[in-house]
Parts: structure tokens; C-alpha cells; sequence
């Protein structure tokens, strides 16, 4: 998996494949709420497909995995375009952050209070009106002097201030490649991502960051914030691979869209079937993931709070104990209209049954349920701090047609 992503169906995605192999018309299956593309992966080779997800980060790595010819730079290639750009930016970072970093590497020498002050005293958007200002200095400035997003807004928290550096110097080389130079930017940009992901302090989402808060939070921090972003990345070049045959990528697509709107609105002409995971709590997952789409999108947005969250991040009425029911109206009604089957996952235990109801209680005059597959499965507590980190669920796939 590229990046840890909660609600994953890896686990379910063969019952999908078997179930879509076995569907008509023929065509192309959109993967309606695609994340890091566990199912749209296990249909290589079986159907083309279109994925899509709100969250533009996800799309980076879909594009890198899912579309495209063979790759025609080597890795070496790759670092050698880079190294010189990266150690520039890097250079330039360190010594306008000299200070800090000597500070830094005190606190990582120290014990847990030393580590838990330093943590709690440094300056970063969310926390500082200085730290705002140069911000919107770096967000206007068209020269090298851009990228410090990471160093502003996620150092001493979800990163140690040199692997910040790292990223920021890493994106400018990245953005500095002539056009011309045919690698793939996806590529880049999702090995970047994955690297970050690789070295992030945080409990397998970036909601918050986690604090040296016992000897075990200590040693995991210091032994997280002394690991190389440079050679995560070398790494996540190598494994970040295309799936399937340049043939199959060819036929395949990616959207990036409110998962509604493109089923009202979009243009789906060669789709045979919808394969939808709508989320199923009242957590809205773009608060677990802002970290990656901020550094995806490298727009300094406004932010707050502990774990340090843009204001203006995604939210579905699929999560909101007053709107799911609207919700799974308006994408029935949307697939009804289309005259095409859907394949819906969605759990026993979801958001819906708060409300008292079943999908089959709302696909009534919809759609027809053709077949229902159950299995245990196990879903995860959002990187709870206690107890269990998963728990029984009954997961159902739901097999409609109009």
C-alpha cells in the first residue's frame, strides 16, 4: 500500500473482481471512492477502470500506478536530475535554520521532557502570527524562496525540522525539472508523498501527531525524526511501480470530484459498472489525511489546532448522522438514472444504521439488489491511543442493477 489509508478494502478486493468479471454490459468500472486504489489495483487485467476520489493527493498516486507507457528514466536518472537542486535547497534551508536545528538535535539527545518542551515551544502556522506572515511571503514568492511549506507548517510536530527541509528542498527539485525531460511527475510527486508517509510521526493517520509522552512515544520519535527523507524517497521510486499492462493503463482514467457530482454530472459514456466504498463513520476523512493533501497541493492554507488542520477540507454527507441518508439517496437515484449496476461496500455497522435503516431499506424503488455477500472483516479504530486498533465488523457487498 503507497500510504497507510484506513478503510481500505484490500482485503475484499478479489470478492470485488469476481463480482465485476461476472457483471454486463461490459466497460470500463469507476471506482466511486477509489483512496489509494486497492480495488481499481485488483482489476488489472479483468476491466479498465476510471478512479476517483475528493482527496487530490490520492489522484497523484492513481495516476503514477494506473496510466501511462513504461517509464523510460531509470532511478538513477531520476536522482541524478535532482541531487544538485535538493542539496542547493537544502543548503539554503539549513543555514536559515541554523539555530534551530542545534536545538533540535539537543532535544533528540535529551530525555522526554527536554524532547516534549522543545516540541511544545516551536513556532508553525497554526500556532504563530510570525510564522503566518512568512507563509504568505513564501506562498507569493516565485523563486527558490517558495518552498518552506513543510518547515512552516509541519516541523517539530509531524516531522523533525531537518526531514521538513528535506521535503521542502526535495519538492523544489522536483519543481524545478524542465518540462521537457519526459519523467513522469506523478511518479515523483507519489514517491515524495510515500516517503513522507514513511518517516511521518504519527499512529497511521495524520489527525495529530503523536508526543514523547512515555519512553515507548520517545524512542519511537527520535528513532522516526533521525530517518533520512533523501533515501525514503530513493526507496519509494523503486517501489512504486506501475500496475498491469501499458495496454490496460491506456483504457484507464482518473477524476478528481465530490463522488455525487460525478455521478449526476459527469461524463461516464463507456462505464459498465460503479463500484462504490462510501465512508461509513462520522469521521470525515480528509482530517485524517490533511497533512498529505497540503503537501500534494503546496498551497499554504490558513491552519489550526493541535494537529495543525486546513479549514477548508473535504466533507461528505456520508459521515454526517443527518445526511447519510440523503446521501445514499442522491448516489442511488445518480446510478438509477444511469442504468447501470453498482457494486456497493458498505459495513452492518455503518453510519446508516444509526438512523435505523438498511441500504436495502433505501434501494426500494431505486434499484434491484440482485445478491448480498457478508463476511467478517476487521475495521480499523482510527489509530485509537487505547485498546484494540481494530474491531469485528460485518462487511457487506451489496450487488445492484436497475
Amino acid at each position: 500500500m503507497p500510504i497507510r489509508y484506513m478503510g481500505t478494502k484490500r482485503h475484499i478486493a478479489y470478492r470485488v473482481r469476481d463480482i465485476v468479471s461476472q457483471l454486463e454490459p461490459q466497460g470500463r468500472v469507476l471506482d466511486l471512492f477509489s483512496g489509494m486504489g486497492a480495488v481499481a489495483e485488483s482489476l488489472a487485467g479483468v476491466r479498465s477502470v476510471i478512479t476517483n476520489d475528493a482527496l487530490s493527493f490520492t489522484n497523484s498516486f492513481a495516476r503514477a500506478r494506473f496510466l501511462g507507457g513504461a517509464r523510460s528514466h531509470t532511478i538513477a536518472d531520476v536522482v541524478e536530475l535532482l541531487r544538485a537542486p535538493y542539496r542547493v535547497r537544502v543548503g539554503e534551508l539549513s543555514a536559515a535554520h541554523r539555530g534551530r536545528l542545534r536545538e533540535e538535535q539537543r532535544a533528540l539527545d535529551g530525555d522526554e521532557d527536554t524532547l516534549r518542551t522543545y516540541m511544545g515551544s516551536v513556532e508553525c502556522v497554526a500556532n504563530s502570527d510570525r510564522a503566518a506572515r512568512a507563509a504568505a511571503e513564501a506562498k507569493a514568492d516565485t523563486s527558490a524562496g517558495h518552498y518552506q511549506l513543510a518547515t512552516l507548517y509541519f516541523s517539530a510536530g509531524y516531522f523533525g525540522l531537518r526531514q521538513a527541509i528535506q521535503l521542502d528542498a526535495l519538492r523544489f527539485a522536483i519543481d524545478s525539472l524542465d518540462e521537457d525531460c519526459e519523467v513522469s511527475r506523478d511518479w515523483l510527486l507519489a514517491s515524495w508523498l510515500g516517503a513522507a508517509s514513511t518517516v511521518i510521526n504519527a499512529p497511521g493517520h495524520t489527525a495529530q501527531f503523536l508526543q514523547p509522552n512515555d519512553a515507548t512515544g520517545f524512542g519511537r520519535i527520535r528513532r522516526y525524526w533521525r530517518r533520512s527523507l533523501w533515501d525514503e524517497f530513493q526507496t519509494r521510486l523503486l517501489e512504486l511501480k506501475p500496475i498491469g499492462s501499458s495496454q490496460w493503463r491506456r483504457r484507464n482514467g482518473v477524476v478528481n470530484s465530490d463522488a455525487l457530482a460525478l455521478m449526476k454530472y459527469g461524463d461516464l459514456r463507456g462505464v459498465g459498472a460503479v463500484y462504490a466504498d462510501p465512508p461509513y463513520t462520522k469521521d470525515q476523512y480528509s482530517r485524517y489525511y490533511h497533512v498529505y493533501e497540503t503537501l500534494y497541493r503546496y498551497d499554504f492554507p490558513d491552519s489550526h489546532g493541535a494537529g495543525r488542520v486546513r479549514s477548508d477540507r473535504f466533507s461528505t454527507g456520508f459521515c454526517l448522522k443527518s445526511g447519510v441518508v440523503g446521501a445514499f439517496e442522491e448516489l442511488f437515484d445518480a446510478v438509477a438514472s444511469r442504468g447501470i449496476p453498482l457494486i456497493l461496500s458498505y459495513p452492518t455497522e455503518g453510519l446508516l444504521a444509526s438512523r435505523g435503516l438498511t441500504v436495502p431499506d433505501l434501494l426500494t424503488d431505486r434499484l434491484n439488489l440482485a445478491a448480498v455477500h457478508s463476511f467478517q472483516a476487521q475495521h480499523s479504530t482510527m489509530g485509537a491511543s487505547s485498546g484494540s486498533t481494530t474491531k469485528d465488523a460485518t462487511e457487506n457487498l451489496y450487488v445492484c442493477t436497475a
